[in-house]
């Protein structure tokens, strides 16, 4: 148990002396695209300018390796974000969007460090709720841009996120051969804790005291 949780605080700590504006969201510096190319841009920069988001990408491509679930598994997380940001642009807000983001970030980082057996079908279930819950927050990027912008933002973050989640399964099986694979995973659970953890202390911080 102290094996697991030790790396895990380690992470929080390091991460908060690193951690981002939530500026950062936004590629194109809080501008609105304006084209189909700013909004490609945008969607493909988004997801990974954002470190919680970026975070949360891996740890799906690697929690698929672990659980040794289908190939396809990332997808269903892709194609739930795809389906949020439509959600949230036709004007169905998801209440504490946020929140729970940061709150599936640290349940996956858990997940991965303390192994958690396959599930698949609740698997599967989870990532495309996951995907739910940050296509809502990718879409704020977008919200009242051109129909033809936000097009180009849904194929730019949808192509950088199955990249990045396929990337992460398929080196996890390449560089992590039998236990090891489950004993770098617990590390890499942990260390996605801890960047749940500490959005969500940081987004607590802001809540209670907003002129900091």
């Amino acid at each position: 148990m102290l094996s697991i949780i030790r790396p895990l605080l380690a992470s929080a700590i390091a991460i908060f002396s690193v951690a981002t504006p939530a500026l950062a969201h936004h590629a194109l510096g809080g501008r609105q695209p304006i084209n189909f190319g700013e909004g490609f841009f945008s969607g493909l920069a988004h997801p990974i300018i954002n470190f919680d988001h970026f975070a949360f990408i891996v740890a799906v491509g690697v929690f698929a390796a672990v659980t040794q679930a289908s190939k396809f598994q990332p997808a269903w997380f892709v194609g739930g974000t795809i389906l949020g940001c439509l959600l949230m642009l036709s004007g169905n807000a998801i209440p504490f969007n946020a929140w729970l983001v940061h709150a599936a970030l640290l349940a996956l980082g858990l997940a991965l460090a303390f192994g958690k057996p396959c599930m698949r079908f609740v698997d599967t279930g989870a990532f495309v709720l996951a995907g739910i819950l940050h296509g809502g927050l990718y879409a704020q990027a977008i919200v009242g841009s051109v129909t033809v912008s936000i097009s180009g933002y849904l194929l730019g973050f949808a192509i950088i996120q199955a990249v990045v989640a396929t990337g992460a399964m398929f080196a996890a099986f390449m560089l992590w051969r039998g236990d090891e694979l489950y004993a770098n995973a617990r590390v890499v659970g942990g260390m996605v804790a801890g960047v749940g953890l500490t959005v969500m202390v940081q987004a607590g911080v802001a809540a209670m005291f907003p002129n900091l």
